[in-house]
């Protein structure tokens, strides 16, 4: 299999921005490590004056323990915060309490950086005099960020869902028709007539057409429906309670997850006020699966808006905030990896 090499701390933190898919603002991110071999990527937001320093470490070194392979970890502090040579480092007091607290678990903190507006140093070699920092064009120009855009992958601005707010038509008055026909079956006849519909999509490569859309977003509209559609979402026959709390042994077939995610958006394209609250639950639901919870709670929080009462959004957004993380998440074997990141390994390389 094919390996893609980090060289350089410019290829490690442009791998950040690219395992996020985004860049990360205020955030500590760690990237954890066996032996060269890349683990998953955690991103938290840094912590403030009000903060249990000891929960917050805590919260760090239980993720990273996840991963029962560990034996390192890198990191970043992104922030605009100003520093300058001969000031303390910023959040140093809780770094140095991560670092002993991974040490007592054969962790070693291996690297890091403090990451600025434009530019960024070794977090590590801070009290050096002189201290070197290094603009952040190198990032943009290093081998592995040109690799990874060849493949197709991106970084945004910021974690959000870049999705339209109003729907392009409004087929409120199709979905409520729709809804009359299921409200018309038996449970077990509109659901097997719902899963047939969604997975003619999952499985192909087309988008649904207006009216189909509207079929959908009806189906979506029953609590037993939504759940079995989402379920189906995997590709795996497991049972649907595991499916939804992504407790499976094996892995997400995670093309078809990538495929559902753009079926939802283009089904919210199309909805409005109530009609999209499902959707978006469903949207946040899958982006907890990947381990996206900036974003998961992003949904959640678009869904609670176009609907106050929608009880799964307001749910799933309390586990999230909790720091409730999703099995598949936590497991190297099982956890998401963006489509241009799923062929080759990555090792690391030259990281003092």
């Amino acid at each position: 299999m094919e390996r893609l090499r980090i060289k350089t701390p410019d290829d490690f933190i442009s791998l950040m921005g690219h395992s996020l898919g985004y860049w990360p603002q205020e955030s500590l991110v760690c990237m954890v490590l066996d032996d060269r071999r890349i683990g998953g990527t955690l991103r938290v937001d840094l912590p403030s004056t009000t903060t249990d320093e000891a929960r917050y470490v805590d919260h760090v070194v239980r993720y990273i323990q996840t991963d029962r392979q560990a034996t390192g970890v890198v990191f970043a502090l992104f922030t605009h915060a100003a520093w300058s040579p001969g000031d303390p480092r910023p959040h140093e007091a809780v770094m140095e309490r991560l670092t002993g607290e991974l040490s007592q678990h054969d962790i070693i903190l291996r690297d890091g950086w403090l990451i600025g507006e434009k530019s960024f140093t070794n977090y590590l070699r801070m009290t050096n005099d002189p201290v070197k920092t290094y603009s952040l064009d190198r990032i943009t120009g290093s081998q592995l960020n040109a690799e990874l855009v060849f493949r197709g992958s991106s970084i945004a601005p910021d974690p959000g869902f870049h999705v339209p707010v109003l729907a392009q038509r409004d087929i409120h008055d199709e979905i409520i028709k729709h809804c009359g026909r299921i409200e018309a079956m038996s449970p077990p006849v509109a659901i097997a007539k719902a899963r047939t519909l969604w997975g003619s999509f999952l499985e192909g490569n087309k988008m649904p057409s207006d009216d189909q859309s509207a079929e959908l977003l009806a189906y979506f509209k029953f609590v037993s429906v939504r759940d079995r559609l989402l379920g189906d979402v995997p590709g795996l026959n497991e049972n649907l309670r595991d499916l939804l709390l992504a407790q499976t042994i094996q892995a997400p077939h995670w093309a078809r997850v990538d495929r559902a995610t753009d079926l939802l958006l283009h089904l919210y394209s199309r909805a409005d006020q109530a009609d999209a609250a499902p959707i978006l639950t469903s949207l946040g639901v899958i982006q907890w699966w990947e381990g996206r919870g900036s974003r998961a709670h992003e949904c959640f929080q678009r869904a609670i808006e176009a609907d106050p009462s929608y009880r799964l959004a307001q749910l799933t957004d309390q586990m999230v905030k909790s720091g409730i993380l999703a099995p598949w998440a936590t497991d190297r074997n099982a956890s998401y990896q963006p489509p241009m990141n799923r062929g080759p390994n990555i090792e690391g390389l030259g990281m003092a």
